[in-house]
């Protein structure tokens, strides 16, 4: 048979740290990068509905590298282009969207891992610019979505590194 356990020697309960509310910048910034990852997903939806407009100006863009090659041989070119550009995308988009939360619960490292996200976005953009645009001045949806998409994560990244922000970031992780 076991000892009775001891009583505690102090009755009163830890301190719980406060959790600060983030500013309404960061939580600005925080809506803005969750935004562009919805206009993002719409750029991906309008891509998809438009696909076989762009996969025969890809298998044209193919025929004209390599005029040789068969339908087939076009047909892969075209689809592995068109779905492999969209797939970079989606992959920034959501991981874009996933470091929304953390950036507001206060984690100010965030911000420097989404900095490497923007420079991620505007490549995923020019791909998305080099194998799904046409070169026309008309709109083009999937297109047109994806650079204001970038500009939407611009924005967020420069507004989340003023300095009402920093400071936030800055006493959200110091101890109280």
């Amino acid at each position: 048979m076991r000892p009775p356990r001891p009583e505690l020697s102090n009755a009163v309960p830890p301190p719980a740290l406060k959790v600060a509310a983030p500013p309404p910048l960061v939580r600005f910034v925080g809506a803005l990068w969750l935004m562009g990852a919805v206009v993002g997903g719409a750029a991906l939806v309008f891509a998809v509905l438009e696909r076989e407009l762009h996969l025969a100006d890809l298998r044209e863009t193919a025929a004209g590298l390599d005029p040789a090659a068969d339908a087939a041989r076009l047909d892969q070119v075209a689809a592995l282009s068109f779905w492999g550009t969209l797939a970079v995308f989606a992959v920034v988009l959501v991981i874009e969207a996933l470091l929304a939360r953390p950036l507001l619960r206060g984690v100010g490292a965030v911000r420097w891992l989404l900095l490497v996200m923007l420079a991620l976005d505007a490549g995923a953009v020019l791909l998305m610019f080099a194998f799904l645009g046409d070169g026309s001045t008309a709109f083009q949806p999937a297109v047109h979505l994806a650079g204001v998409q970038l500009a939407v994560a611009a924005l967020a990244f420069l507004l989340g590194v003023l300095p009402p922000a920093s400071w936030w970031f800055r006493d959200a992780r110091s101890p109280r």
